[in-house]
């Protein structure tokens, strides 16, 4: 898929949509509404306050002052932008198994995120997990750049996740909405400790779960051979009989209950996509019930 197919796809599948993720706004104003921190100006009453010498006389509640004999100034819900940081996995485990071509899947995905975004004017600033974060883009003629560096992403090496987010927290300290797309091939312990660390700043964290189907069903690819970790060079010889084939389905069960505890410990929505399934059926299903996206 090149940039241009990229950010052309999302801007025809997701031109009605817009994120709605709670917190994780900025201190520059933009359109998302932050109810709590009412201020002297804006479009929607939030609260009302004592009038204080220096408040603007044009806030002034006139019918209060009629009915009350009190001066009171209207106070408005202040409006900020949210900025998004996109977090892909690229690690060398999102090439397997090949046909199911995760990094592809979270590569579209993350697309679709960005263009929601830009929608809002919300500023998106993506990186591979473990890596600076590029610069930021605010418009959505400016989408293709994010589908350049979406487009430049290569499977490859070994990333922990923990040091991965923490990482991050330590460098973006202030608040923001943070995508992380892996297919999450670590301990839950370490994802949760990212995971913890993100949420020490501030910042909104949805965890999105990238997995293969062959994952799902091996037996679709394999029989028996040799297994072979494309991270570290490991290798195991194997046979699929049932009973490995059961104890692979418990093993895999039991890690992907441990990681959606994790996130939900947190307070960090989490979803699952499984390669094969179009990403906007994942976006305006999935997504749009745990409240993320929502027709503008």
């Amino acid at each position: 898929m090149t940039p241009d197919s990229l950010a052309t796809g999302a801007a025809t599948a997701y031109g009605g949509f817009g994120l709605h993720v709670r917190g994780g706004t900025g201190d520059r104003l933009g359109d998302h509404r932050v109810t709590g921190r009412p201020e002297a100006s804006g479009l929607e009453i939030e609260s009302y306050r004592p009038y204080a010498h220096g408040d603007d006389l044009r806030h002034l509640d006139w019918s209060a002052l009629a009915r009350l004999d009190v001066l009171v100034t209207r106070r408005f819900t202040a409006e900020r932008e949210q900025p998004v940081h996109l977090l892909v996995d690229a690690s060398a485990s999102m090439a397997a198994p090949a046909r199911d071509d995760k990094l592809g899947v979270a590569r579209e995905l993350a697309m679709a995120l960005a263009w929601m975004a830009l929608a809002t004017h919300d500023p998106v600033r993506t990186a591979r997990l473990g890596a600076a974060l590029g610069p930021a883009v605010r418009r959505p003629a400016d989408a293709r750049r994010i589908a350049a560096q979406l487009c430049a992403l290569a499977p490859e090496g070994a990333v922990a996740l923990d040091d991965a987010l923490a990482a991050h927290a330590a460098r973006h300290r202030e608040p923001a909405t943070v995508f992380v797309l892996s297919d999450c091939m670590a301990e839950p312990d370490a994802i949760e400790s990212g995971l913890r660390a993100l949420r020490a700043r501030r910042s909104a964290v949805v965890l999105l779960h990238v997995l293969g189907a062959g994952e799902l069903d091996p037996a679709r690819d394999f029989a028996h051979g040799v297994l072979a970790d494309v991270e570290s060079g490991a290798t195991h010889p194997i046979v699929l009989t049932p009973d490995v084939r059961s104890r692979y389905d418990a093993l895999l069960a039991d890690h992907l209950t441990a990681v959606e505890a994790a996130a939900r410990r947190h307070d960090v929505p989490y979803a699952r996509l499984v390669t094969g399934t179009p990403v906007s059926d994942f976006v305006t299903g999935p997504l749009a019930r745990l409240g993320l996206v929502r027709r503008r």
